[in-house]
C-alpha cells in the first residue's frame, strides 16, 4: 500500500499571520493525514511557521541567497546590475530547492502565490516534481507571470475575473492546466466568534455602539487604500458627528513601515485625527468586524480579500472596490457595494447610503451572509484540492505542463 503523498507548502512570507497564513492554516487543518504528508517550507522563521509546528505540520527553512530575502517589490524597483545577481541567486536557491525536492521524496509541490512560484519552479522541473500554482494576488508582471505559467504543472484561479483580466492569450494557450478554484470559509470560525462577549474588547478599543463605527481589515499597505478610507471619512465626518474608523493590520514587512505614518500624517492634515483608531494586528480582527455597522475594502488590486468574505460571512455589509474576485462575491447593491478602485467620491457616496439606512444595511448584510454560506465554505474546496495534487502526484496527464 502506497504511503501519505508527500506535498510541499512554500510560504514565502511566514513572517506574518495574514490572508497567506488563514489559507494555509484552514488547508493544513482539514487535509487528511493518512492520504497526505505535508512539509512546510519557508525562506525565514517567522510567526506562521510557529503556528504550523503548534499544528503538528513539519516545518523547514531555505535561507534565500543574495537580496533574495528583500520585499515590497525591492528586487523589482532595483537596477539592472542588482537585477541580474538576483536572477542567479534565484537560479541557485532553485537548485537547492531541487535537492530539497529529491531528498525528501517530495511527490507534489504547492505555491500559494507568483512570488512563491518563482522561488521553486525551476528546482521542481528539475526534479520532476509537478507544481501546483494558486493565483491569489493580482498578475502585474509581464515577464515574471509568463515564466509561471511555464513553470507551472497546474494554475488554479479564485474566480473568472481573476483569470481573465491580464493575459487571454496565454490563458487560452495554457487552458489545458488552468482552472478555477475558489476561497473557502470555515463556518464554525463565524459561529465561535458570534458567539463570544465582546464587552472587554469594547471597552478596550472604545468601540460605542451608539457610534457609527466603520472598519477596514487589512495590512498597511498602499495598494489596500486605507488613504482613500481617509479622504472618504473627510467629506463624511461634518455629516455624522459620531462616525469612528478603525484601520485593523500593521504593515507586517519593513518596506511598508512608513505608509502607517503616511496615514497618521493625512489623518492630521484632514482634521480627523480624533476619528480613527489604529489598532495594529490583531488576532481577534474578525472579532473587531462583528462589532462594525460596516467594512471597507478599498483596494486598488485583490486576489480575493479572506477579510471582506469573513466580514460578509458575520453579515456585515461591504463596500469594496471592485477589483479580483470580490466582483464574484459581491453583487452590487444586492448584497454589497462595489466602487471603482481609488473613487474616493464614489467611496464617500457609498458610506453615506449606509450611514443613513440601516433598513439598507441590515438587508445588504443578510445577503451577503447568505453568499457566503451558500457558496464559499472550505471543506469542498480542500477536498477538490487534495484531489487535483493526488493526480498530480500520480502524474496525471491532465495536470502535466
Amino acid at each position: 500500500m502506497m504511503g501519505p503523498v508527500r506535498t510541499a507548502f512554500y510560504e514565502p512570507y511566514p513572517m506574518g499571520l495574514g490572508g497567506n497564513f488563514l489559507t494555509q492554516r484552514l488547508i493544513l487543518e482539514r487535509l487528511d493525514r493518512e492520504r497526505f504528508h505535508p512539509i512546510v517550507v519557508a525562506p525565514m522563521e517567522g510567526a506562521a511557521l510557529e503556528r504550523f509546528r503548534a499544528m503538528g505540520v513539519e516545518c523547514v527553512v531555505l535561507p534565500p541567497p543574495g537580496a533574495l530575502g528583500r520585499y515590497g517589490q525591492a528586487l523589482l524597483r532595483a537596477g539592472p546590475l542588482a537585477k541580474l545577481k538576483s536572477a542567479a541567486d534565484l537560479v541557485r536557491y532553485n537548485f537547492r530547492v531541487w535537492r530539497f525536492l529529491r531528498e525528501r521524496g517530495i511527490e507534489v509541490i504547492y505555491s500559494n502565490c507568483v512570488r512563491a512560484q518563482m522561488c521553486v519552479g525551476v528546482g521542481a522541473r528539475l526534479a520532476g516534481v509537478p507544481s501546483l500554482l494558486y493565483v491569489k494576488g493580482e498578475l502585474a508582471n509581464p515577464i515574471i507571470d509568463r515564466i509561471c505559467f511555464v513553470l507551472a504543472s497546474k494554475i488554479l484561479f479564485f474566480a473568472p475575473h481573476n483569470r481573465d483580466d491580464r493575459y487571454p492569450l496565454l490563458v487560452r494557450w495554457f487552458s489545458r492546466k488552468i482552472d478555477i478554484l475558489r476561497i473557502g470559509m470555515d463556518p464554525a470560525l463565524i459561529h465561535e466568534v458570534e458567539g463570544r462577549d465582546h464587552s472587554a474588547l469594547r471597552r478596550e478599543l472604545g468601540i460605542d455602539p451608539d457610534s457609527l463605527n466603520v472598519a477596514v481589515l487589512a495590512q498597511l499597505y498602499r495598494p489596500k487604500g486605507q488613504h482613500f478610507a481617509l479622504e472618504a471619512l473627510a467629506r463624511l465626518a461634518g455629516e455624522f458627528p459620531r462616525l469612528k474608523l478603525y484601520l485593523v493590520g500593521d504593515h507586517v514587512v519593513d518596506e511598508y513601515r512608513s505608509y502607517k505614518g503616511e496615514l497618521e500624517a493625512l489623518a492630521d492634515k484632514l482634521g480627523i485625527a480624533e476619528r480613527v483608531v489604529f489598532t495594529g494586528w490583531r488576532k481577534d480582527a474578525l472579532e473587531i468586524a462583528s462589532l462594525m455597522d460596516f467594512i471597507v475594502h478599498p483596494s486598488l488590486a485583490e486576489g480575493f480579500g479572506r477579510a471582506v468574505l469573513e466580514s460578509m460571512a458575520l453579515g456585515k455589509p461591504v463596500i469594496a472596490s471592485a477589483v479580483g474576485g470580490l466582483r464574484e462575491a459581491i453583487q452590487d447593491g444586492e448584497n454589497g457595494c462595489l466602487v471603482v478602485p481609488g473613487d474616493v467620491e464614489a467611496l464617500a457616496r457609498r458610506w453615506r447610503q449606509l450611514l443613513s439606512d440601516p433598513g439598507l444595511r441590515a438587508r445588504l448584510g443578510q445577503e451577503a451572509r447568505r453568499t457566503v454560506f451558500s457558496r464559499y465554505l472550505v471543506d469542498d474546496k480542500v477536498a477538490r484540492l487534495a484531489g487535483i495534487w493526488a493526480e498530480m502526484a500520480r502524474g496525471c496527464g491532465a495536470c502535466a505542463a
